[in-house]
């Protein structure tokens, strides 16, 4: 079968400016090229700065997930540093990432990902009458609460971090905040507030304990088929209508999986350093070859800018990445094509 080429210009439903271009033979990707048309150099705006320059500039690269840069950029301090951090701080920065955490989920699937649900080459789906009406920008009757709500656990990160998106308020050796009885109490009763009106009756259409019970696809078909709420909450309608318009035939990847892992013990992280990260994270970290599960280690990540608008090439360990721009017209004559480096494990 001969190979159809694809160009998407721009790329929607992401944080940035990207066109991408791709190979296709027998309904498989044989190749590749994704390109972020924007130079943005934030690791050349911070070069000659004072370390804790990263505290400002850092969360500024997005509006949307800005705390968990500012999160990676004080650990990078106290880890450098050999900072203390007490044991209270550790959790108010575990907080605040996890309330952003949560912000982020509703806010993408209805406002970058869902609204592609209702585009017109489904509308011979059986559902799609149902898609439109839950998923419509502005006024989808899921969209509008769902967009809304997201807000909330967002209120509590500005509570104790003073502002968001943009704050800076974790610093090396802990935050600059001390919570007080009234401001726990609030953050709790948001929390609740959040949990009850969207993840629980608009989202699952039943309890997160029962959600959580789920271990497989077949355990998630039938957490769907075991009550009307579960049927008609807007996880069972999108699981179900993903499956009628082939959405659960694309995507499956090469089978390889890796997650670096978040939110620390403060038992464990009193003094964080490399060595003791994977021991001390909560949500672990790790590899999944294909075959094996396996410890992350960060010694094997790898940035490669062959392909990138930046001198050189090769793959280096971040500590040892060059960002040096170079003429776009001169780097394509090298192949090169993207201001994104490419990620690379092992």
């Amino acid at each position: 079968m001969a190979v159809k080429n694809m160009t998407i210009s721009p790329l929607g439903r992401v944080e940035g400016d990207l066109d991408l271009r791709v190979a296709v033979e027998d309904g498989v990707v044989t190749d590749a090229w994704t390109e972020a048309s924007m130079f943005r150099g934030f690791e050349i705006i911070l070069k000659g700065k004072d370390p804790q320059a990263g505290l400002i500039v850092t969360p500024r690269i997005c509006g949307i997930c800005g705390g968990s840069h500012l999160f990676k950029a004080v650990y990078a301090l106290d880890t450098a540093w050999r900072t203390q951090v007490p044991h209270n701080a550790t959790l108010i920065r575990n907080i605040a990432q996890a309330c952003e955490t949560l912000q982020s989920i509703p806010r993408w699937f209805y406002a970058l990902f869902a609204i592609d649900l209702i585009n017109k080459n489904y509308a011979k789906a059986q559902d799609y009458d149902e898609a439109v009406r839950r998923f419509a920008p502005f006024v989808g009757t899921s969209y509008e609460p769902g967009v809304t709500l997201s807000g909330k656990p967002v209120e509590v990160y500005a509570m104790f971090g003073g502002q968001w998106p943009h704050s800076s308020f974790m610093i090396p050796g802990g935050v600059m905040c001390g919570p007080t009885l009234s401001e726990v109490t609030r953050s709790i009763a948001i929390l609740d507030y959040w949990a009850d009106a969207w993840l629980e009756k608009q989202w699952l259409g039943g309890s997160v304990d029962r959600w959580l019970e789920n271990k497989t696809w077949n355990d998630v078909l039938a957490w769907v088929e075991e009550s009307d709420e579960h049927y008609n909450s807007d996880c069972g309608f999108f699981i179900r209508y993903a499956q009628e318009i082939g959405l659960d035939k694309f995507g499956q990847g090469a089978g390889a999986f890796l997650a670096t892992g978040t939110y620390f013990n403060p038992a464990e992280y009193e003094f964080p350093t490399i060595e003791g990260r994977n021991d001390a994270l909560i949500n672990r970290a790790g590899v999944y070859d294909g075959q094996e599960f396996h410890d992350f280690d960060q010694a094997k990540v790898r940035e490669d800018h062959t392909h990138s608008f930046f001198r050189g090439s090769g793959s280096l360990h971040p500590f040892d990445g060059v960002t040096e721009p170079v003429d776009p017209a001169d780097g394509r004559k090298d192949g090169k094509y993207s201001w994104a480096k490419s990620p690379r494990y092992d």
